[in-house]
């Protein structure tokens, strides 16, 4: 069975909850990849991916769906592509475009739960607007060198909007994105996810920090 290996943590009746959760993912690069990946992998089976970009050299040090053979391919049809070889049963909807203001809002429609794998705070702060909009749990996450944070928003919290109110730029263009974050932090979002999904103790309106340097751990912001 594609799934057993999971069993271990879920019954039967609890991998059905993952099969029929309709997930949204935006942002396919570093943490994203990896995200989409994973929900594969533990059983979701209806996944729609959002991103503007193609693949670039750049991207071959951290994004798990980067090759040579993808450069300069849309993201989010080698994602589809590398998601299908996974899952081929999967229900799978990649968006080509860009989450800004002109955004078509129906893509929100019937959707459980959002992640938010974008790498510019203008687009996580709109992305935590449509969540409260449409009543969505959003699972955050956010990247830079050997740093990460994660959490998962409730709608209504206005979290984000809060955590980055006086901040224009995120870090991860100073520090860059090395390897081995995205594949961390992406998981550990995924865990996140599972636990909410299974109903157990989950960063609800929290955001854990992450220093992979120094392995510090601790939350950094709680409502």
């Amino acid at each position: 069975m594609q799934y057993s290996r999971n069993m271990g943590i879920m019954n039967d009746s609890e991998l059905k909850k993952f099969i029929f959760t309709k997930v949204l993912v935006v942002g396919v690069g570093g943490l994203g990849g990896y995200i989409a990946s994973s929900l594969a992998r533990i059983g979701v089976s209806s996944i729609t991916i959002v991103d503007y970009d193609d693949f670039d050299e750049s991207n071959l040090n951290r994004q798990m769906f980067s090759t040579l053979s993808s450069i300069s391919k849309s993201k989010v049809e080698v994602v589809k592509q590398g998601l299908l070889e996974i899952n081929p049963n999967l229900n799978i909807k990649a968006i080509h475009t860009k989450l800004d203001d002109s955004f078509d809002i129906t893509n929100f429609e019937n959707i459980d739960i959002v992640f938010d794998a974008v790498d510019n705070i203008e687009s996580k702060v709109l992305l935590e607007k449509y969540c409260n909009t449409f009543n969505i749990p959003l699972i955050h996450g956010a990247i830079a060198g050997w740093y990460g944070q994660l959490g998962i928003i409730m709608p209504g919290s206005g979290i984000l909007s809060e955590l980055y109110k006086d901040k224009k730029h995120g870090i991860e263009s100073e520090l860059m994105s090395p390897t081995f974050t995205p594949g961390i932090i992406g998981n550990m979002m995924i865990s996140e996810f599972t636990k909410f999904i299974l109903k157990k103790e989950s960063l609800i309106n929290q955001i854990l920090y992450v220093d992979l340097l120094d392995h510090e751990y601790r939350i950094m912001f709680k409502k």
